[in-house]
């Protein structure tokens, strides 16, 4: 029996291409140090608390940004993250609490994080950074949403399909007014264990591919190729209506072995599953370096100066080939007009347009 090859849509079969796509050696092409003062900027982060997201948020706040809103679900995580970063970062708590602000959201919600948009909407007069972090793991459980798509698919992608737009207008606005703005998806390498995106499968009541572990892999893989496609078809649409200076990338931070790992267990029992992070912590990166690709993506001056858009990263800050079907053009469309045929059906039409209000506050420093 052949096996399936992940990797097997890269352009390039050499091996030292498939060990960097997959997060099995690192590039050193650039270092938190590299990250400018981000005095007077805010930036909005889903999933900040937690995993890679924690460490972004405190690079971000170690950098000196002034605010940083974190989209999540759990508040308990997010207390415990501001106790690590004073703990273990050396931030005043105080600090902390002044510059960081939890907004419950449920991503995979269309309606809720409609609610959360609005409310960002209402504190916010510039948004400088947009960091669509947040993902779950694969899980064998199958679910749908709320709005009836395929769980995992709505939390990684459809959430922030509706996040972006609705705040997009104001990430324009803050563009225009200091020189650029940037949207960053943090995304994986597993985006290329799927090689196929038939729309109309996301909305299916049961389980599509078997066995278990296979289908859990693919619906993962499939959420991230699609913000993938979703980066890429942004970059495209704002360069078409003349809006040069908002970066849109996508990067994965590498093979890090954080809580999201445990996932394992579920498939393969605690002590075969115990194994996935002390394998990764020799073998993949650490938090330090996954957020450093993130890090020179939201805030390095040399994505503008080199015109960098609609890319994908592997670490650190190296660009890199996706799969060809992340590339695919046609497909990159469908998607975004399905998505948005999936959004209007719950908010209405018009939906992208409630951030348009916000050009007309005062502009200052959030």
């Amino acid at each position: 029996m052949r096996l399936y090859n992940p990797f097997s849509t890269l352009p390039s079969y050499n091996p030292l291409t498939l060990l960097s796509a997959g997060g099995f050696t690192t590039h050193h092409n650039s270092k938190h140090a590299d990250t400018p003062h981000l005095s007077g900027e805010v930036a909005v982060i889903t999933g900040g608390q937690s995993g890679i997201g924690r460490e972004i948020t405190a690079q971000l706040l170690l950098h000196g940004i002034s605010k940083v809103y974190i989209i999540a679900r759990s508040a308990a995580k997010y207390q415990d993250a501001m106790s690590e970063w004073v703990n273990k970062k050396g931030l005043k708590r105080s600090d902390v609490e002044s510059r960081t602000e939890f907004i419950p959201c449920d991503l995979s919600s269309v309606k809720d994080v409609a609610r959360a948009s609005n409310e960002l909407l209402s504190k916010l007069d510039r948004l400088d950074i947009l960091l669509n972090n947040a993902a779950v793991p694969p899980t064998p459980d199958y679910s749908l949403s709320p709005d009836g798509t395929e769980t995992v698919f709505a939390i990684i992608h459809v959430g922030h399909f509706t996040l972006t737009n609705i705040l997009l207008p104001l990430i324009e606005r803050t563009a225009a007014t200091f020189g650029g703005a940037r949207v960053v998806d943090t995304n994986s390498s597993l985006h290329m264990a799927c090689q196929e995106l038939d729309l109309s499968l996301l909305t299916s009541p049961k389980p599509t591919k078997s066995p278990v572990l296979f289908d859990a892999v693919w619906r993962y893989a499939r959420a991230k190729l699609a913000g993938i496609m979703f980066t890429r078809e942004l970059a495209k649409r704002l360069q078409k209506k003349g809006v040069t200076n908002v970066y849109v990338n996508s990067f994965f931070p590498g093979n890090i072995p954080t809580d999201a790992f445990d996932t394992w267990k579920l498939f393969f029992g605690n002590f075969v599953g115990s194994a996935f992070k002390p394998v990764f912590s020799i073998m993949g990166q650490t938090v330090e370096e996954g957020a450093a690709t993130a890090l020179f993506l939201a805030t390095n001056r040399d994505v503008e100066l080199k015109d960098i858009k609609g890319k994908y990263f592997v670490p650190i800050a190296t660009e890199s080939k996706p799969s060809t079907l992340a590339e695919n053009k046609d497909l990159q469309k469908n998607l975004w007009y399905w998505t948005d045929h999936q959004v209007t059906e719950v908010l209405g039409k018009g939906w992208q347009d409630v951030g348009e209000s916000t050009v007309k506050r005062p502009i200052g420093h959030g």
